[in-house]
């Protein structure tokens, strides 16, 4: 009996399976009917390749899980990064891309972008897919990479057999296959998953060293005599970011901030600016100019930057034993109010987004704020700015804005940017990373001295991956790291500044990508650390395990949370 190329490889494919993925081979369905992919084929008004027929003749894509759709952490048979179709699921991809293809028939700008007879089997978690060319002619039956604002590439796959032998030959020799990305095949509990398989590479460039160099501007003549309060102020002032911090001097403020000592001078508007990174890639680090308005010490930021001051961790510090607000305002009319005391969020206004859970209502906290209004007009946004700044300063006592010397030259500094917190913007229900769902029970059944000794294996090992290693201030903290008293990570502590110096490495935009991936990938390992040295190791792990890049990671940690 002849047995086709695509019947041999989803022989070898449903082997495999059924001897080491057991879970994911029962997610694979049924086979379709001959009738219902004839009709399928029709409606479309396309030939499907004998291939195409073969393959979905054999299984008709994969049973969504428990969530409703087909998820690999739940047993779900999956392509490396892509979620193969059912036969009712290519119909609908089907209509929907003939639809929107009609509408650009014809047009040279389309070409190589979409075809009437391209028909998509499989999806990412994105936009992206795979599609058939149903096309008579030479690329009849060719796989393509269908990539979202790129249009579709052919040339890996000369037919859907060839895509499914290197699948098979990826499963039994645990080797590496390239869809897109580069991906290598684990199981773990009985299920199939592709990991994602980073390559080596060379340690990243540094552009630290350009961010401590001032830009080259044509100030003001120097003078010690600070300006006198401008009447037209806010006039002139279109994204910026004042921070009060009552019975702080200057030095303390800047402190707080995260700014470097050797940077500290004075300077003037023109000399805080932020390069354009278009045109100077270089790390951000942004300059807080200081002076002090009765009684409360102020920091005052302008650009087009994310602005420190309002950021929660940079408030909770400076806030620590006082109080501390901070007004910022943006050039399209968005205006707010951060309040903190001792520490702790007191109320935050805003003109987008409702009050934080958990904070106080604004308006009660700050009587006179003004109430948004949609689309305002450039008059109304200063009016309202101005009614903003009324209304704190009548709540906290500072004197009349503007503060003095905004215009002349403050004493001043660049800020290292203090380590942003690990709860994906959710401060409010102290959300940490949580460990995936499959190991919950074993970390809830570990013992804290079992616990701390998986996360010191854990992040040492994320540390190697991400180059973090490299630094003797982390390879200290390693070290310490599974005994039950080791330190944490203390402010402005070598450890402190190095995890932010690596943090701010990664905030360069405008530089070769593969260097800002590695830096990001290390930025997101110091905040693990961080984590792993302040935090208990069960609220930690998430984190660590979620950042981890060896593909096997997972039979790691089982074996690390059940071996005695």
């Amino acid at each position: 009996m002849h047995v086709s190329p695509i019947e041999e490889s989803w022989r070898r494919i449903d082997s495999w399976l059924t001897a080491h993925a057991p879970r994911t081979f029962s997610s694979l369905r049924p086979p379709a009917s001959q009738e219902a992919i004839s009709a399928a084929a029709t409606e479309l008004g396309v030939e499907f390749p004998a291939d195409l027929v073969a393959y979905l003749r054999h299984h008709d894509g994969v049973s969504p899980g428990e969530r409703g759709f087909v998820s690999p952490e739940e047993g779900g048979f999956s392509f490396p990064g892509f979620e193969p179709y059912t036969l009712a699921q290519i119909l609908s991809s089907g209509r929907s891309h003939q639809e929107s293809w009609a509408r650009h028939e014809g047009d040279p700008l389309m070409e190589g972008f979409w075809h009437h007879d391209f028909v998509r089997f499989a999806r990412n978690f994105s936009a992206d897919g795979l599609v058939v060319d149903c096309r008579r002619g030479e690329s009849f039956g060719a796989v393509g990479h269908e990539q979202e604002a790129e249009g579709v590439s052919f040339g890996n796959w000369e037919s859907l057999a060839a895509f499914l032998e290197q699948i098979a030959d990826s499963l039994e020799g645990g080797t590496a296959i390239t869809v897109g990305l580069s991906y290598v095949p684990v199981v773990d509990d009985g299920m199939l998953l592709w990991e994602y398989a980073p390559e080596r590479r060379a340690e990243p460039r540094s552009l630290f060293d350009l961010a401590l160099a001032g830009p080259v501007i044509a100030a003001p003549g120097r003078t010690t005599s600070h300006a006198t309060l401008n009447k037209t102020w806010p006039s002139g002032y279109d994204n910026f970011c004042l921070t009060f911090a009552q019975d702080l001097d200057e030095t303390e403020l800047l402190r707080r901030f995260g700014a470097l000592p050797e940077t500290r001078c004075p300077r003037w508007r023109e000399e805080a600016a932020i390069p354009e990174q278009r045109q100077d890639p270089r790390v951000l680090l942004p300059v807080v100019r200081v002076g002090t308005h009765g009684g409360w010490a102020f920091g005052i930021e302008e650009g087009l930057q994310l602005f420190e001051g309002t950021r929660e961790e940079v408030l909770r510090r400076v806030s620590r034993g006082t109080r501390a607000v901070s007004v910022s305002y943006w050039d399209d009319g968005t205006t707010s109010v951060s309040f903190f005391d001792k520490g702790e969020l007191v109320t935050r206004y805003d003109t987008r987004p409702p009050v934080p859970h958990g904070a106080r209502d604004p308006f009660k906290v700050f009587p006179g704020l003004p109430t948004p209004v949609p689309e305002p007009t450039p008059e109304q946004r200063r009016e309202r700015l101005l009614a903003v700044c009324d209304a704190v300063v009548r709540r906290c006592g500072i004197p009349p804005l503007p503060p003095p010397g905004l215009e002349g030259e403050l004493d001043s500094a660049r800020i290292l940017p203090l380590l942003p917190d690990n709860n994906f913007g959710l401060p409010e229900n102290n959300f940490k990373t949580p460990v995936p769902d499959r190991f919950a029970s074993l970390v809830d059944a570990a013992t804290p001295e079992r616990l701390r000794r998986v996360l010191a294996t854990q992040m040492s090992s994320l540390a190697t991956e991400t180059g973090l290693d490299t630094y003797d201030e982390v390879t200290a903290a390693l070290s310490l790291l599974s005994e039950e008293d080791h330190p944490g990570v203390t402010d402005d502590s070598a450890l402190d500044l190095r995890l932010r110096r690596v943090h701010a490495e990664a905030q360069v935009i405008y530089t070769d990508w593969k260097d800002r991936s590695l830096w990001q990938d290390r930025a997101m390992a110091a905040r693990a650390l961080a984590d792993a040295l302040n935090l208990s190791a069960r609220e930690a792990l998430g984190l660590v395990v979620g950042l981890r890049q060896d593909p096997h990671w997972r039979q790691e940690f089982r074996k690390q949370l059940t071996d005695d």
